[in-house]
């Protein structure tokens, strides 16, 4: 149809998008790009320059933008041409304050310092290392802008503020007039205008969660994905009883199987480690024990049993209780595991307080009495301190106290030594280690260092493509290994009594990626003993007294007690 002028009201519509869409994409490309610049140097230069850059930008966003729109229409009127540089000037600011927050944080990552260590300039560190990291959130709000740049057109040509053209803003206005005669003539463009506003937020808020950080979710109670049957025996001294346990979960190349059929047991005052190369599970394993993991959609079938008490089955409430007061973890990387924003001693009274009860000044006597327990010196001081204060060695030492401070009956430890140096190694084991021995606690160390595992565990259990290939004491597996694996392993470990240039040994070959498992023994295209058996038919779990294997050709054949069932 047409209006009370008789021009057609769909070529209107057409032809009000060309205006509203060339200062949309004008304003978009020119203040995302000045003001990426403008953040990125900001963020990166910190100090008075980072002052001064936010001062004005804060300026910009406190002066009323409607005000300085009356001045300049009163003054040189209202053109594309003067809507550009205005919209693009107001528009700066709120792209430097997103890139300036995500650069004040990208230039501590060790990916700039090692940029600046090889001698690139400032420029190159801008251009090449922050630019690329700051483009997806940039861009996202690029698309949250185009939608205000339309909108605040049509609302400005709505009040009488527009173009001298026909824009969707102007035939709303004019429409308005006749609307409940003829709605259409302004529920038309103002539809059109609606729709492509929603349409950009939708893209921008996609690209917005791509940046985003990912929650930790905690798992909940799920069928069993497989057919396996789940034995639901549990030994009367065995604190930790896992059986069965498979944990997946799907991603755009195909379902990931990070732990499959793992069974173990961890008895009280005795110290597991879990070994095996990068990628063969240990970490999900952990993970799949305490039910946290950084990405969703996982699900869990199996047993994981504390002291009669199903993990998987558990409420909330149940599982927060024990994960709070019964089992303690200390982590990896003690620097991200700590809140950067809040003291060390902030951290350690709400962990006590929220599961014990105690009062501040209690909780705050004992987290003193923990951090002297733990090795810290003077602990009354490094209680106010902030975690970027400490060294790597103190904030390990912070995370242990952290994980003892409700005192747990177990310790769950993932790679607790990563990127210490080995004499501040062996103090945290060596705490460690006496910290169960004087609690009685149990501990499962997941580690990579075999050194380790053979000094300072009881029992072993060996993972490879997500299962455990191969469990037992430690004193019998290290010098009697079964899985080939297992002996691969021991002989890659350097030998000082061997001559000088002696060429090492090393498993050739690569893991298995948990995404397509092969169908018989997940370590057959790399064993030397490899035979059409162990390429297509997966081999059955052994059981004995003194451990358990699966493995077709072990290395040790010897034993007549041997009980092997399917997986």
């Amino acid at each position: 149809g047409g209006d009370a002028q008789g021009k057609d009201l769909f070529s209107q519509v057409v032809f009000g998008s060309r205006p509203a869409m060339l200062l949309a994409v004008s304003v978009t490309v020119l203040a995302a790009t000045l003001g990426t610049l403008v953040g990125l140097v900001a963020g990166y230069a910190k100090g008075r320059t980072d002052t001064v850059i936010m001062a004005i930008a804060d300026a910009f966003f406190a002066f009323p933008s409607l005000v300085l729109l009356f001045s300049i229409s009163a003054t040189f009127g209202i053109s594309l041409q003067i809507l550009i540089p205005v919209f693009t000037i107001l528009g700066i600011p709120a792209y430097a304050r997103i890139v300036r927050g995500v650069t004040l944080a990208l230039s501590e990552r060790e990916f700039v310092d090692a940029a600046r260590a090889m001698g690139a300039t400032k420029r190159r560190i801008l251009l090449r290392e922050l630019a690329p990291n700051v483009a997806v959130p940039a861009l996202a709000f690029a698309f949250l802008g185009f939608a205000i740049v339309i909108a605040t057109e049509g609302a400005l040509a709505f009040i009488g503020l527009g173009l001298d053209q026909t824009t969707w803003g102007s035939l709303i206005a004019e429409g308005q007039g006749v609307i409940r005669e003829a709605s259409h003539l302004a529920l038309i463009p103002a539809t059109v205008m609606f729709l492509t506003i929603m349409a950009f937020n939708y893209v921008g808020d996609g690209l917005r969660s791509l940046a985003d950080t990912r929650p930790v979710l905690i798992a909940t109670k799920l069928p069993p994905v497989t057919d396996t049957v789940v034995d639901t025996t549990v030994a009367d001294n065995a604190l930790l009883t896992v059986r069965n346990l498979r944990t997946s979960f799907p991603t755009a190349a195909g379902t990931v199987v990070a732990v499959d059929d793992v069974s173990l047991e961890v008895l009280a005052g005795r110290t597991l480690g879990v070994v095996g190369e990068s990628g063969s599970g240990k970490t999900m394993l952990l993970r799949s024990i305490m039910g946290s993991f950084p990405i969703p959609s996982v699900q869990r079938s199996g047993l994981v049993s504390f002291e009669q008490t199903n993990l998987l089955s558990a409420n909330d409430k149940e599982r927060r209780h024990i994960l709070g007061t019964e089992i303690g973890v200390v982590s990896q990387n003690p620097l991200t595991a700590l809140n950067p924003v809040r003291t060390i001693g902030s951290q350690l009274v709400e962990t006590m307080r929220v599961h014990t009860g105690l009062s501040r000044a209690e909780a705050k006597a004992r987290a003193k009495d923990l951090l002297g327990q733990v090795g810290i010196p003077e602990p009354g001081r490094r209680l106010a301190q902030y975690p970027h204060q400490l060294s790597g060695g103190m904030r390990q030492r912070v995370t242990i106290a952290l994980a003892l401070a409700n005192e747990p009956r177990l310790l769950l430890a993932d790679e607790p030594t990563t990127a210490l140096d080995v004499t501040i190694q062996d103090q945290i084991l060596t705490l460690m280690k006496d910290l169960c021995d004087d609690r009685g606690m149990a501990m499962v160390l997941v580690t990579h260092d075999l050194s380790v595992v053979r000094g300072w565990t009881d029992d072993v259990a060996v993972m490879y493509g997500g299962q455990i290939v191969e469990s037992g004491t430690t004193s019998d597996v290290f010098d009697n290994p079964t899985h080939r694996y297992t002996e691969a392993l021991l002989e890659s470990i350097p030998r000082l009594d061997l001559p000088g240039h002696s060429e090492l040994a090393v498993i050739e070959g690569q893991p298995p990626t948990l995404m397509d498992l092969p169908p018989g023994c997940r370590f057959s295209d790399r064993c030397r003993y490899s035979t059409a058996t162990c390429e297509e038919q997966t081999p059955l779990l052994t059981v004995s007294t003194e451990r358990t294997y699966r493995c077709w050709h072990p290395a040790n054949e010897t034993d007549q007690g041997a009980i092997a069932h399917g997986r």
